[in-house]
């Protein structure tokens, strides 16, 4: 079909403002600003973001020797450090499934090194028979100067999946039982208290005893007095009757799922008593199922912005780090197999190197 297939936008929002998103079925418009303002998205995001930026960055060349980091990976970007450049990608990633950036300068012709990131809503690709064309702020722009990575392509499709349109739904409801929330508890018209009497009152009567009730005891904890057969019962709507929390639970621990993360890492409630066992566990999956995609795209993102036959890689050992003893015993094996010494122990630990004197031999150590 393809040489009758009809000219297609291929947008991922319109420039600016002009596109307020899809309507959830709960009636509420989703886009990537109005899903920031759910706390399980933010909570998602800003957790993603912060760990996978502030993991240590490395160079190796091809015999697995670390190298100096190119320019590209110290200032990918005028006034900005490759730490809030990853965060900038992270956050295009889980909110628009692309991140985006003008290419404005090269160490080659084939390599850049700088790259200004731009808010992916400012891009449009059109794609016809003929090719693709691609928009920035509206003008076209060659697609050679576009820095442009998925982070869930799929086949024949120029744009990554975006998280928040194709999960439009569940964000939406969320963001309106929070919405409900607020104006329930504002002005529902559910009144605090009943002031009952065993006979029948006039309008006029009523109005009075509710005048002389609010009069004695509004803002007022003081003992209350009733005549003329009256009484008062405090009424009160426990928000789990309205399933209000159940409702924000359910929908925060399906939030963490769409990011792939544990729900207890957003401090949800997953239903699951936590221990010192299961944390551990809890923690190599974060980093084997949730982290690790990430890390790859990242890593090979990056490895086109260093020399030919070099390749980036992050540092996750930090993650792993267990407590004290675990971690002085596996030293002590490294040691004695010889295939750490001290220097990188020392490292590892954030310890400044031993002068030369004071370096003891390595345990286990071929002569």
């Amino acid at each position: 079909m393809w040489p009758f297939r009809k000219r297609q936008d291929r947008a991922l929002f319109n420039v600016g403002d002009a596109w307020p998103g899809p309507s959830s079925a709960s009636g509420v418009r989703v886009n990537a600003d109005t899903a920031l303002r759910s706390a399980a998205v933010w909570s998602c995001v800003r957790l993603l973001a912060d760990v996978v930026s502030e993991l240590p960055v490395h160079v190796y060349d091809a015999d697995r020797r670390e190298v100096d980091p190119p320019r590209a990976l110290i200032t990918p970007a005028a006034g900005t450090d490759l730490q809030d450049w990853l965060w900038q990608h992270m956050i295009s990633f889980l909110l628009r499934g692309n991140a985006m950036g003008v290419i404005a300068d090269r160490a080659t012709v084939t390599r850049p090194s700088q790259i200004e990131l731009v808010n992916p809503d400012r891009v449009t690709v059109q794609v016809t028979p003929d090719g693709s064309v691609w928009r920035l702020d509206g003008r076209e722009i060659d697609r050679a100067d576009l820095w442009h990575r998925r982070a869930y392509p799929l086949p024949g499709e120029p744009l990554g999946l975006s998280p928040i349109a194709y999960f439009a739904n569940t964000i939406g409801l969320g963001l309106a039982a929070e919405q409900y929330g607020s104006k329930f508890f504002r002005d529902s018209a559910v009144p605090s208290g009943l002031l009952t009497s065993d006979s029948s009152l006039s309008r006029t009567q009523a109005e009075e005893a509710l005048a002389m009730w609010d009069a004695a005891n509004r803002d007022r904890r003081k003992t209350a007095v009733l005549g003329s057969g009256l009484r008062f019962q405090a009424v009160s709507i426990a928000p789990e009757e309205s399933q209000f929390i159940d409702t924000m639970r359910l929908n925060t621990q399906q939030i963490a799922r769409i990011y792939g993360l544990p729900a207890e890492l957003i401090n949800s409630d997953s239903g699951n008593s936590m221990t010192y066992s299961n944390i551990e566990s809890r923690d190599l999956s974060f980093l084997k199922y949730s982290l690790q995609p990430w890390l790859g795209r990242l890593e090979r993102a990056m490895d086109t912005l260093v020399a030919r036959g070099q390749y980036v890689k992050f540092n996750a050992a930090a993650l792993l780090r267990t407590d004290t003893l675990s971690r002085y015993q596996s030293y002590g094996l490294a040691l004695d197999g010889g295939w750490l010494t001290l220097g990188e122990v020392r490292e590892l630990e954030d310890r400044p190197p031993l002068p030369a004197a004071q370096a003891r031999p390595q345990l286990g150590a071929v002569a």
